[in-house]
């Protein structure tokens, strides 16, 4: 009963502003089936693109370890490849803070509807060395990889990231839902949209992105940003994770 009655409100919560999960799965195909009818997936539409709009400028206690590594990576920095990176948020919030390099180019990656939104809004904040973008073909040529709060969306970004022939120096990744259980899937609701959900394996994600040529640099907690599955509490995430990566010396790929 308790259950089914959670279940109806999770598949019921939709135009309101939630964060919600339901259920575990073995990969992101059964994730996504457990979608219900009538659902938008994901943030290609105009609703999820919108979404986080009120975080425009927004710095938060998570962001603070992201930026201290911006801060040291950035002097030498061409090209930052920011992957998922939603509308701007982070290039506009943290160029208050730091100092962007004038021959350098921020490039935020997103699905087509967010990066239309996030191009209409960069236009009334004088966007400066910031470029959109929906490939990912240029991560090859990145000085620095930021991938803040996107990982956990996506199918198989390590195989994405296996098939470049180069990968950049840096590699900063922020609010990873990553604990010591066994990597799952779940389904998010996120008001607007529901989609697939990865839980990482902490030993595994760190392994994976050392087999690709890395060395973990720092690695930091985020307790202000949760995950909790009802009915499966050892799923939970109890605080997301911050990694910074920088290429092993002497490994050119």
């Amino acid at each position: 009963m308790v259950a089914g009655a959670y279940r109806r409100y999770f598949n019921g919560a939709q135009g309101r502003h939630v964060r919600l999960f339901q259920g575990i799965f073995p990969d992101f195909e059964t994730a996504a089936a457990a979608v219900p009818s009538g659902w938008r997936s994901g943030y290609d539409n105009e609703a999820s693109a919108r979404r986080v709009i009120d975080e425009w400028l927004g710095v938060y206690p998570n962001d603070y370890p992201v930026m201290f590594w911006l801060s040291k990576v950035l002097p030498e920095c061409r090209l930052l490849f920011d992957w998922g990176g939603n509308v701007g948020l982070k290039y506009f919030a943290y160029r208050k803070y730091l100092s962007y390099p004038a021959s350098m180019t921020w490039l935020v990656n997103d699905v087509p509807a967010v990066v239309e939104f996030g191009l209409a809004n960069a236009l009334r904040e004088s966007p400066g060395n910031l470029r959109f973008s929906t490939s990912l073909d240029e991560i090859p040529s990145a000085d620095v990889l930021l991938a803040a709060g996107v990982l956990h969306f996506i199918d198989d970004p390590f195989g994405l990231l296996r098939s470049f022939e180069r990968l950049p120096k840096h590699l900063i990744l922020s609010k990873v839902p990553a604990y010591a259980s066994p990597s799952a899937w779940t389904v998010h609701n996120m008001g607007t949209a529901m989609c697939p959900y990865h839980l990482f394996n902490r030993d595994e994600l760190v392994g994976a992105i050392e087999d690709l040529g890395y060395a973990l640099i720092d690695e930091w907690k985020f307790p202000d940003v949760s995950c909790s599955i009802p009915f499966f509490p050892e799923k939970s995430v109890t605080a997301y994770s911050g990694f910074y990566f920088s290429k092993r010396a002497g490994d050119a790929t």
